[in-house]
C-alpha cells in the first residue's frame, strides 16, 4: 500500500494559492521525495489562475518545474486545482489531462481536487480530495486524510504530516499570506518573480 504524507508547506502554499485568486480557477504542481518507504509532498508549485487547459504554456511550465526538481532530487509527483465553481470536487476532463501529464513521469502521482467547504476557518478536515490514476483513469480515494485509514482502488492512504498543518494554514490564511505567494502566470508578466520556489513564502510558512 502506497502512503502520501503530505508537508505543511506543501498544503498550506497550494491553499493560499486559492486564496490570492478566490473567483478563479487555480492548479499547480506538487513536488515528491520517497523516504522511509512513504511518498512525502514536501512542496507545492503554483502554475496558473488564467487557464485550466493543455497547452504549450503548461508544457513550459511542467519543464521547468522538472529542472528543478531534479536539481533538488525530488520528483514531480502531483497536481492540485481549485475549481472556480466552489461545489466542484470532481477532477474535470482537463484537469484529468493536466494531472494525467505527470503521471507519464511518475507512476506514483496524484491528484488533488481542492474542496472549498473545508476551507472556512471553523472546518476540521484536509480540503484535498485525492484522486490516483489506476486502470486508465483517475479514482477518488474516499475516506483520505480521516481518522482511519481508508484503502483506495490503488490502495493508497493519505496522511498530514502532523496535526499542527492545518492550524498553520489557516493562521496563513488570516494573516494573508497569500499577498507573498507567486505563480506562474505573475511570472511571465514580470519574469524577476520567484515562482517555483516562492523563497520568501517558504520561510513564513516555516516559521508560523
Amino acid at each position: 500500500m502506497s502512503e502520501y504524507v503530505v508537508s505543511t508547506r506543501a498544503y498550506a502554499k497550494a491553499i493560499l494559492h486559492c486564496a490570492k485568486f478566490p473567483s478563479e480557477t487555480v492548479h499547480g504542481l506538487l513536488l515528491t521525495e520517497k523516504k522511509d518507504g512513504k511518498i512525502r509532498i514536501v512542496d507545492a508549485v503554483p502554475v496558473s489562475h488564467n487557464w485550466t487547459q493543455l497547452t504549450p504554456m503548461f508544457d513550459v511550465a511542467l519543464q521547468q518545474v522538472r529542472i528543478y526538481a531534479k536539481s533538488q532530487q525530488l520528483a514531480v509527483g502531483g497536481y492540485y486545482v481549485a475549481y472556480e465553481d466552489p461545489t466542484d470536487v470532481q477532477l474535470s476532463a482537463s484537469g484529468a489531462l493536466l494531472a494525467k501529464a505527470v503521471v507519464s513521469a511518475n507512476e506514483d502521482a496524484v491528484a488533488f481536487v481542492i474542496d472549498a467547504k473545508n476551507l472556512s476557518p471553523e472546518a476540521s478536515k484536509a480540503a484535498f480530495v485525492p484522486f490516483v490514476y489506476s486502470e486508465a483513469q483517475w479514482k477518488e480515494q474516499s475516506g483520505a486524510f480521516g481518522d482511519t485509514v481508508v484503502k483506495g482502488s490503488k490502495g493508497a492512504s493519505f496522511v498530514l504530516e502532523n496535526m499542527q498543518v492545518l492550524a498553520t494554514t489557516k493562521k496563513l490564511v488570516a494573516e494573508r499570506a497569500e499577498i507573498g505567494l507567486v505563480d506562474f502566470d505573475e511570472h511571465m508578466d514580470n519574469v524577476t518573480l520567484d515562482w517555483i520556489q516562492n523563497a520568501t513564502l517558504n520561510e513564513r510558512i516555516r516559521t508560523a
